[in-house]
């Protein structure tokens, strides 16, 4: 078994035509080749050689596809005389990233659009469908689940073929998942799939309320935060749940609105926490207090604080009117000063 995992490229890394070479190679003679690919795509003009080397080796070919299949490695899944779909296919025009002047640019159009119309082409001759109908799908960037993937001919079979719609209980409160955790099972799946370990690994297909068809890595049972699925989006499902999927996982399953006595109950829940918090933060010392607290009482406690604060009290002090009597008939300071100022300026003049 040849597995083409990750990006298609000739760089560090990614899986090139001279590694798929290597690995049949690597393969015995007598028997089909069987082609395992989980692929996000990459380099469109070497996953069309990949394919032509395959097809020269007059030998069968039997590709499958499992958690994803998009872009260039579609291109690569078409090699395959059996193809099974075990994942959601994705075809799209062609685009690339360029830099340069006029001429540099219009090169780049000029090649990417000749590349455009061989993928028309070469997808219309696998599959038997019309270039226009091909060219629509592209331009959308289509994910072909795999039982549509066998009814428009680009897969032969498919691991499931079981249409479902989604119960889900609104009394359960759904959450968003663990990060942790359901990573960790996602993981455990993905590398089991990949190893071979899962070969009775299905995917479950869902249509949502606007018809739109999403792909759960799920055999049976409602789907859970933490699946594989595909594609991205939110996805409003007959019963009124949601489902929202990003990165190829479900990350949150909304329920359908809820009824009016689970608010009114909410609600209650909120005001009482509320209060409790208000009682809480009535009772609390700040921090401060508590150091200040704690250093007293160290110190000696409320005895040694008495000893240690001033018992003095100023006297009571009658308002004074400068340059004038108080009401006791004594002048002031500032008065007796003022009346020898006068007596000196009287007796020099």
């Amino acid at each position: 078994m040849i597995k083409v995992i990750g990006i298609i490229g000739s760089e560090k890394g990614q899986y090139s035509l001279v590694r798929l070479i290597r690995d049949v190679k690597n393969e015995p003679d007598n028997q089909p080749l069987h082609i395992v690919i989980s692929s996000p795509g990459g380099d469109g003009e070497l996953a069309f050689d990949m394919h032509d080397y395959l097809r020269g080796l007059n030998r069968q070919i039997i590709t499958e596809c499992k958690i994803q299949c998009a872009s260039a490695a579609s291109i690569l899944f078409l090699a395959g005389d059996k193809r099974t779909a075990g994942c959601p296919i994705m075809i799209h025009n062609p685009w690339m990233r360029v830099e340069g002047d006029a001429e540099t640019l219009s090169a780049a159009s000029q090649f990417i659009g000749d590349f455009e119309k061989r993928a028309e082409k070469f997808y219309s001759d696998k599959t038997g469908l019309d270039k226009e109908t091909i060219s629509n799908l592209m331009k959308n960037e289509t994910y072909i689940s795999p039982s549509e993937a066998v009814s428009l001919g680009f897969a032969t079979e498919a691991k499931q073929t079981a249409m479902a719609l989604i119960h889900t209980n609104n009394n359960q409160k759904n959450k968003k998942m663990e990060v942790k955790k359901k990573g960790e099972n996602k993981l455990r799946k993905i590398l089991a799939i990949l190893t071979g370990e899962d070969e009775t690994a299905n995917m479950m297909d869902l249509t949502a309320a606007n018809g739109d068809i999403i792909t759960i890595d799920r055999e049976e049972g409602e789907p859970q935060v933490g699946d594989s699925a595909s594609p991205d989006g939110s996805y409003v499902m007959p019963d009124g749940s949601t489902i929202v999927i990003a990165d190829g996982v479900i990350t949150e399953i909304i329920p359908a609105d809820t009824s009016d006595e689970e608010i009114e109950q909410l609600r209650a829940e909120n005001a009482q926490l509320r209060e409790q918090l208000a009682t809480a933060q009535a009772a609390a010392k700040t921090n401060e207090e508590l150091l200040q607290l704690n250093a007293i009482k160290i110190a000696g406690g409320t005895e040694w604080l008495a000893k240690q604060c001033s018992h003095y009290k100023p006297a009571g002090r009658k308002a004074q009117m400068t340059g004038g009597n108080n009401n006791d008939g004594r002048e002031s300071k500032t008065a007796q000063r003022l009346a020898e100022l006068k007596a000196k300026r009287f007796v020099k003049s």
